[in-house]
């Protein structure tokens, strides 16, 4: 009798064992497809470091460049010649074989002559439908000479839109204005002091604004998808303009 018990334990290990291993293996195969996504998420994740990364730089790299050549056409033309061969439609991290596409909007596209320019750089890479945008606005260095006698534009328009505009949240958006020729500084906020966008009306205006070299404004949206306030960099206005905002700073 006491032979008999032993050999049951025996075979009953044996079984367990097997149990254990084929349990083992379901568990294992299907947390494959969620290893296998969260590699996927970093991949996707660096990749957006990566393109950020490069949208500031190619900001940066556009504001050392003299005024008069930040163009639309020559940024998106890669040539040796130009801003020694930084700019052009791709750029490569080191260390990767696959290019980043990119993509430069200026507003206005090729004129030299204007007070300002809003610079866009949009980058993308083959095959990921992220796209990633960065934006500044530049002012002409000689307007910035103007004197505070220089005329002062009136009922200008300041157009506001967004890549996604469902992403904006409260308190929305709204406009700084801050009078530089007087002491102190008068700081006010142009009406409607905030704006949200909506379906029926996705860009927000801002009308019978003053310009000239006395007034800078800074405009600034709230996003859900931001843990920061997004603010545009101080601009003066000698014409109506429009800014667009990226909601999803380094996301879709």
């Amino acid at each position: 009798m006491h032979v008999q018990i032993s050999r049951d334990r025996r075979g009953f290990s044996m079984i367990e064992l097997l149990v254990t291993i084929v349990i083992a293996g379901i568990v294992f195969a299907a947390m494959i497809p969620f290893f296998a996504n969260a590699l996927q998420r970093t991949s996707e994740d660096q990749l957006r470091v990566d393109a950020t990364n490069i949208a500031q730089d190619r900001i940066e790299q556009v504001r050392l460049l003299d005024y008069a050549v930040i163009t639309e056409p020559k940024l998106n033309t890669a040539s040796a010649t130009f801003g020694d061969g930084r700019f052009g439609p791709s750029y490569t991290v080191v260390g990767q074989d696959r290019p980043y596409a990119i993509t430069y909007e200026v507003t206005p596209p090729d004129k030299t002559d204007v007070p300002q320019k809003l610079v866009t750089v949009r980058v993308s890479r083959p095959g990921s439908s992220y796209v990633t945008t960065a934006d500044t606005i530049i002012q002409n260095p000689s307007a910035g000479k103007s004197s505070v006698t220089d005329e002062e534009p009136t009922d200008l328009t300041m157009t506001v839109y967004f890549d996604k505009w469902e992403y904006v949240k409260s308190p929305g958006v709204t406009i700084q204005r801050v009078q530089t020729n007087v002491t102190p500084n008068a700081t006010t906020t142009p009406t409607p002091a905030f704006q949200m966008p909506n379906r029926d009306k996705t860009e927000l205006k801002w009308t019978g604004l003053t310009g000239g070299p006395n007034y800078t404004y800074t405009i600034t949206c709230h996003s859900s998808k931001a843990t920061y306030p997004l603010v545009a960099p101080p601009f003066r206005m000698w014409t109506s303009g429009r800014l667009k905002f990226d909601t999803y700073p380094g996301g879709d």
